[in-house]
């Protein structure tokens, strides 16, 4: 075939926009990718191989397929057939015939492969390895590459796989001597995950750099710049000494706590920390030791004195991220240096909203407030907008509070990859619990080392017991009946006055609070939590105990877990439902918060709840934590001295969590997938399934391939919180929301208020499986033709949240 485009100053398109007739050639494309990609790296070791990737990403744009679309959608816009053209397989292909296949171009070729999207090295279904699939793609793969070189420096390109090879072989071998520093048979990680992990960094740094130079040239707008080093360096400053003043004013306040000077102490700790050298820390405290404040100040401290990027506080749920976000503002000054990123953020003006959604593609930003979902969706989702974002976690400091509440599937994915962060990538990461599931080790995969922040934390957990935990779960034979738990709690109120009590499950909360409501007792409050309510009715309520307690009023609230982590309120004693220790420990931190109680302890209750009440047939890791602590229990009677006579003893945590681990099975903690028997860990390291199928395909004897992880698959795959039969439902839970509802139905609304509507309506949306939607039948309509599900007000109650059966309409005020 001839090539038309013979002229050295012939123009080759990579973006094109009809409307304003403006188009982006490909060689600026490329130059201005490149200078991103170099420019943003993290990682030194990357440099030059990341700059390879992008300037070769688009290679294939050469092609005349490519070239001949950009101009159809120039002229004819919309009516220009939308073609999927291959112009990815090029720039690899290249790499890898400049490097002769060397295990660098393996790297390069799959970050070029994968930036429209991940995919498998390996085929699992048939085998196959990812460059082979592309060559057999039909390419003018010479006519390419001629143009190409037209516009490319041949022997720059040279040069940088030339270095990228170099580099690869120091970044190998460092690689090999950290697992075998640290031990053997995949104790702390296999050299195959952490070379999946810098194939993901190095695809994160491509798609930022990609999509940031193209809505630039689409925009009219010039590259982005990040915050400078020395930006930075002037916002930690700044937030430090705001920082410094804040904590003088909250000294001044005081709670008048004897735990005050205990709190100092840890804080003291935190900040000695910050001064020195590693990676890798446990804050090990009690619950309402004031982890958020003291751990904030070992990341300021620190990332000033070490020049660190980013500090992320990333916290289990959206209820505690919501509560300590606010505290993080004020300490560090306001909104300026802090993004709150989850779901239920709400802006109500267009350009603030427009500003926020820029600052959460890339996390560029001092402080970033953000879920465990968010941060291990960067690491491990197949979505694009999550891989961009990972980069950003180098050079950075991640405190992760509440650590205990990683989901359980996800805690080897999660020990690997805070090795690897800290490791490799100059992060720091901060694992912030009461109950540190890392005291256990697994058989392989845990966390490296650890320093502990507090040197005695056996002196904390002393000087902050402010209860006394007591067994009652042999009280009655086959566990407590709903007219149990109800007298239970009514002996409990008449000496304590303030009780909170906690099950396992929605329905008995629900049943629960029935029963003791329908004794219309005046002298008690009654309050309900459960996540059958939207989180703004949960909020309200959580504000009306908080000023019932206050108040020194006499009140019940029954719960589910909701209202165990991260809630600051006290009352004078709890009652927990048989679960795991972490939960119990968790519940507790609930009862005498702030060692209040002059008449002395406050009481934690261990009941066991027969299994018709709360009916945890298909909640088979809460039945193991259950049975964990059973045996705990046992051997704790048993022999109390061995737990420091305490079960909230770093033994007693330590050996719940053997227990535990033990219950569920090896595989539980590698997320395990239905495909091929296999699990994550597996498919994201030496991935045996796939290779089993390459030998099938290309027979045993030839050589595996360097890398070789099913990315797609395990992206795909990963979800940090199960989604299966879950139903988002909008609820009309007062003015506000019912206004919401109608106006995102009013055809005559604009698309882009009606996106707005939507995510304010974050705050007024319940999950639910599809067996209460089943039930619920004709109460739930949709509006409009959003997609959006809405509830009937008559289903709706905001003591209790949603119904199955309607409320009588004279009552619903």
């Amino acid at each position: 075939m001839n090539d038309k485009y013979n002229e050295k100053d012939s123009a080759f398109y990579a973006h094109v926009n009809h409307e304003t007739g403006d188009v982006q050639y490909l060689q600026e494309h490329l130059k201005n990718v490149r200078f991103m990609a170099e420019k943003n790296c993290p990682v030194p070791i990357l440099k030059n191989m990341v700059q390879a990737a992008a300037i070769l990403h688009d290679m294939g744009k050469y092609g005349e397929p490519f070239q001949e679309y950009m101009k159809n959608i120039l002229k004819n816009g919309d009516k220009a057939q939308h073609k999927q053209i291959d112009h990815s397989s090029a720039g690899g292909l290249l790499a890898e015939d400049i490097t002769r296949n060397a295990a660098v171009s393996n790297l390069i070729s799959t970050t070029i492969y994968s930036h429209h999207g991940l995919l498998d090295c390996i085929d699992m279904e048939s085998g196959e390895f990812l460059a082979e699939k592309r060559r057999k793609k039909e390419l003018d793969f010479e006519i390419v590459k001629k143009r190409y070189f037209q516009e490319q420096d041949r022997e720059e390109v040279h040069s940088l796989l030339v270095n990228a090879h170099k580099d690869m072989k120091v970044l190998y071998q460092g690689l090999k001597t950290v697992l075998e520093r640290e031990g053997k048979d995949n104790a702390y990680g296999s050299l195959d995950f952490y070379l999946g992990l810098y194939e993901r960094l190095m695809l994160s740094l491509l798609i930022d750099s990609d999509w940031s130079d193209t809505a630039s040239a689409m925009n009219r707008e010039p590259l982005p710049e990040r915050m400078s080093e020395e930006d930075t360096l002037h916002a930690w400053e700044e937030i430090t000494a705001h920082f410094t003043i804040y904590m003088e004013e909250v000294k001044k306040k005081g709670s008048h706590s004897p735990l005050d000077k205990y709190r100092t102490e840890i804080s003291n700790a935190c900040y000695e920390a910050s001064q020195e050298t590693g990676e890798r820390y446990r804050l090990t405290v009690p619950t309402g030791a004031g982890k958020t404040l003291s751990s904030l100040r070992f990341a300021l401290n620190r990332a000033e004195k070490y020049r660190k990027q980013h500090i992320f506080y990333i916290a289990p749920f959206n209820s505690i991220l919501e509560q300590n976000a606010e505290e993080i503002r004020l300490a560090a000054g306001g909104d300026k240096y802090v993004l709150e990123h989850h779901c239920n953020v709400v802006n109500e003006d267009p350009e603030q909203e427009e500003a926020y959604r820029k600052l959460t593609e890339n996390w560029d930003c001092p402080i970033i407030a953000t879920t465990a979902v968010q941060l291990l969706n960067t690491l491990f989702s197949g979505e694009k907008s999550c891989i961009r974002r990972m980069y950003t976690l180098c050079n950075s400091i991640l405190i992760f509070d509440e650590v205990q509440a990683i989901p359980t599937k996800c805690t080897e994915l999660f020990h690997l990859a805070v090795n690897f962060l800290t490791e490799f990538c100059n992060t720091t990461v901060v694992l912030c619990s009461a109950t540190q599931p890392s005291l256990a080790p697994l058989a392989e995969n845990n966390i490296l080392k650890c320093k502990e922040m507090t040197s005695n934390t056996e002196k904390y957990a002393e000087a902050f017991r402010r209860v006394v935990i007591e067994d009652k779960t042999d009280m009655i034979p086959g566990g407590m009946k709903i007219e149990d738990i109800k007298s239970f709690t009514w002996r409990a109120f008449r000496e304590y006055r303030q009780v909170l009590v906690i099950v396992n499950t929605k329905p008995a909360a629900l049943r629960l609070y029935e029963a003791l409501h329908s004794d219309e007792n005046p002298d008690c409050e009654l309050y309900h939590l459960s996540t059958n309510m939207c989180p703004e009715n949960r909020a309200d309520e959580l504000k009306a105990i908080k000023r019932a307690l206050h108040d020194r009023k006499q009140i019940i609230c029954i719960s589910t877990s909701v209202a165990e982590a991260g809630i600051d309120f006290s009352f004078g004693c709890v009652i927990r439902s048989l679960a795991g220790l972490d939960s119990i420990v968790q519940a507790a931190g609930r009862c005498n918060r702030h060692k209040e109680r002059p008449e002395g302890p406050g009481k934690v209750f261990i009941i066991k709840v027969s299994a018709d009440v709360e009916h945890m047939e298909q909640m088979w890791e809460m039945r193991r934590a259950q049975e964990a602590s059973a045996r705990l229990l046992y051997e704790y009677h048993q022999s109390p001295e061995a737990f420091c006579n305490t079960l909230d003893s770093q033994e007693a945590v330590t050996r719940y969590y053997r227990l535990y681990y033990h219950e569920l099975g090896a595989e539980i903690t590698k997320y395990p997938v239905s495909f091929a028997g296999t699990n994550l860990v597996e498919v994201l390291g030496i991935n045996k399934p796939g290779q089993s199928q390459y030998g099938r395909y290309y027979g045993e004897d030839r050589q595996k391939p360097f890398l070789k992880q099913a990315f797609r698959m395990a992206g795909k795959e990963f979800e940090v919180i199960s989604q299966d039969a879950k139903i988002s439902l909008v609820v009309p839970y007062n003015k506000t929301a019912k206004e919401y509802i109608v106006k995102l139905g009013n055809a005559k609304v604009d698309l882009d208020e009606k996106k707005r509507i939507v995510q304010k309506l974050q705050r007024f949306t319940v999950g639910i499986a599809q067996q209460l939607k089943d039930k619920l039948g004709d109460a739930i309509y949709p509006v409009g033709d959003t997609g959006i599900l809405a509830l009937n007000a008559s289903y709706y109650d905001k003591k209790t949240g949603i119904r199955e059966t309607p409320k009588q309409s004279f009552l619903d005020f």
